[in-house]
């Protein structure tokens, strides 16, 4: 007869290794491979770059104005100053819905569109009564001061680097002017 003990200690030693065997095998980490860069096409367009030294014309310096108006001069918009732009109203695009859908405001009133979307990762272009178009970025914000009485359709839409893609519709909402 085998004594108990010849015979449980070498098979809790075979269990044990292969239990580690099997533990690396699984964990093991896996190789990361590093991107090689190559800049055989970079040289080639180098070399064939002519090096001009461009002097100044002018001292002056261009002033840019952040007002934009559309064609039409229904509604005048311009780039958001949280400094000086105190919004009578506020829209807010956040995830996929526009805050509120729909808005009543008077003539003369100013209202600021935003973006609060923190999960958006491409830029939204907003459309402004089919006649406006401006890419907001991922959190941009104008301010829109309607000058006459009318309904204003207010969409923002995912555009495609693709021609061949439809741009997609991410909200959609009215402003009433009365």
């Amino acid at each position: 007869m085998i004594p108990i003990n010849k015979t449980y200690i070498p098979l809790i030693i075979i269990f044990f290794i292969f239990g580690v065997v099997l533990g690396y095998i699984a964990h093991k980490p896996a190789t990361i491979e590093k991107p090689v860069y190559i800049n055989t096409t970079v040289e080639k367009i180098v070399e064939k770059v002519v090096q001009v030294t461009a002097t100044p014309t002018s001292t002056a310096t261009a002033i840019s104005t952040p007002v934009e108006t559309p064609a039409i001069s229904d509604f005048t918009v311009r780039n958001y100053d949280p400094s000086t732009d105190v919004p009578t109203w506020t829209i807010t695009f956040r995830n996929r819905i526009v805050d509120p859908n729909a808005l009543s405001v008077h003539p003369g009133d100013t209202v600021l569109i935003q973006i609060k979307d923190d999960f958006l990762q491409n830029p939204l272009t907003l459309i402004l009564n089919a006649s406006y178009q401006k890419n907001m970025g991922t959190g941009g914000a104008i301010i829109v001061i309607f000058n006459k009485k009318g309904t204003y359709s207010l969409k923002a839409i995912i555009p495609s680097g693709d021609p061949a893609i439809l741009p997609q519709d991410y909200s959609q909402g009215t402003i009433s002017v009365n």
